[in-house]
């Protein structure tokens, strides 16, 4: 996905409510995704994107279920 506003995004927070995790969890994810996707380059997902259903939730963002299949 493409998002031309990549850098004005504010997952993280902002000003006084910046998260301090924010650079290990940014680190983490350089590390484990790029794995996560060698190890099994065959990830699909398995329902139509608008099966996925949000998080019901005003402190994160994300889904309830995000089935997937691991094939290698």
């Amino acid at each position: 996905m493409h998002r031309d506003t990549k850098d004005q995004h504010v997952a993280f927070g902002y000003g006084a409510h910046h998260c301090l995790g924010a650079p290990l969890a940014r680190l983490e994810a350089q590390v484990a995704l790029p794995a996560l996707f060698a190890r099994f380059s065959g990830l699909r997902l398995v329902v139509d994107p608008a099966e996925l259903r949000p998080v019901s939730s005003f402190i994160s963002n994300g889904h309830a279920r995000l089935p997937v299949r691991l094939t290698t």
